[in-house]
């Protein structure tokens, strides 16, 4: 077993090598903010990824999980092993504003940080990058395809407008819903047609009429995809979006349930057809907590400081909460820009690119990996990992 003075000097030569990368650091954000690709066609990034990562000695499998943007690169063997994630995928038309270019780059300049400061490490470390997360469930598939088993520890983090070492999400469920009807005049012959209009519109005044009946930060909204193409023609074809979330996965489904139940009523109430594709369901988020304070301690350390956000804070919900379910899992934010730019807007695209984006690759890189650097010297670290994620989930991590 090291003791603290060994892990106080592997840490500063990760900060040092951090030091030294930390130009290339920005470099690779640059070309991911500035080439951004939507879920599962993330191929510039992979691959520019990948190669920064073999450059570095690491051992690539590219095209796991049946995925062609998936990767896992490697450096070592055995246990213990820690995965440093890496998100690449963009927005529709508004790009890196969810500013996973610095999700990529923090993860990847972590592995490589802590892979050319500890050369000889005892264990594994792994940059495992995971496309698709903008609604593609890209960690869903790989969960399935037990890409995480058998990890100590799953560390990631966010940018957004203020730093925080936790923050809950929502478990959710995407539906895309389409309604078939019958073409008629709208003017000299509605009653000759079915509105499939209507039966759409429907389904947002069923679900904004049980707001009230619907538990605490539950949530469920859409976007009306295909509305008709003239307004003196009889829509005979329309579809929607929708996203039905809620902070428990039992909920969740108890939700979604009422949800089909909504769209096939609109049906039935109009006389349209109606057809409903499920997408991949997200699981709610469960840091551990134990992995959590080793992270706040090294923030402590780098002088950054952090909050604890507010029990009313709103959240969204994102396909890492399938591996904490897994595995001891955290996902930290780093304010990146001022307080009240929210992410998936232009402001927040801009701040992904900018120059105080670019000293915080440094930061980032150095933060998650002294926390990877706690778990793979310091085996009482990973047996309370292991034992807060029973407390918490009430079963063992995945092996």
């Amino acid at each position: 077993m090291v003791n603290d003075d060994q892990v106080a000097e592997a840490k500063a030569r990760i900060a040092a090598e951090v030091g030294r990368l930390h130009s290339r650091f920005i470099d690779m954000s640059h070309q991911l903010h500035g080439n951004p690709e939507l879920a599962f066609e993330e191929y510039k990034a992979a691959e520019l990824l990948t190669h920064e990562l073999e450059e570095q000695g690491f051992d690539v499998q590219r095209g796991v999980a049946g995925l062609d943007t998936a990767f896992v690169a490697t450096y070592g063997s055995g246990e213990p092993v820690v995965a440093l994630l890496a998100e690449f995928d963009a927005l529709p038309k508004i790009g890196h504003a969810c500013g996973h270019n610095l999700i990529a780059t923090w993860g990847v300049g972590a592995g490589i940080a802590l892979r050319r400061a500890l050369p000889d490490i005892r264990g594994t470390i792994k940059v495992i990058g995971t496309p698709g997360e903008e609604g593609g469930g890209g960690k869903v598939i790989m969960a399935k395809e037990g890409i995480f088993a058998g990890l100590d520890a799953a560390i990631m983090m966010h940018p957004r407008d203020v730093t925080y070492l936790d923050r809950g999400s929502l478990a959710v469920t995407p539906y895309e819903i389409e309604f078939f009807g019958k073409s008629a005049h709208a003017s000299s012959a509605p009653e000759k047609g079915i509105n499939a209009l209507d039966a759409l519109l429907q389904v947002f005044f069923s679900v904004n009429a049980l707001r009230q009946a619907f538990r605490p930060h539950t949530r469920i909204h859409g976007v009306i995809t295909n509305g008709g193409d003239a307004a003196n023609v009889i829509p005979d074809y329309t579809s929607g979006s929708f996203l039905v979330r809620a902070n428990d996965q039992a909920y969740l489904e108890e939700l979604n349930q009422r949800f089909v139940d909504i769209v096939n009523a609109a049906a039935l109430a109009t006389g349209a057809t109606v057809k409903i594709t499920e997408g991949l369901s997200y699981k709610q988020r469960v840091c551990n907590t134990r992995l959590v304070e080793l992270f706040g301690e090294n923030l402590d350390a780098l002088g950054v400081p952090h909050e604890v956000p507010a029990q009313d804070v709103g959240v969204g919900s994102s396909d890492i909460g399938d591996v904490s379910q897994l595995v001891p899992t955290i996902h930290p934010y780093l304010q990146i820009c001022e307080r009240g730019i929210g992410g998936h807007t232009p402001e927040f695209e801009q701040a992904a690119g900018s120059a105080r984006a670019d000293d915080l690759t440094a930061t980032g890189a150095t933060a998650l990996a002294w926390t990877a650097a706690d778990v793979l010297l310091r085996p009482d670290v990973r047996q309370e990992l292991r034992e807060t994620f029973r407390e918490q989930l009430g079963r063992d991590p995945q092996r």
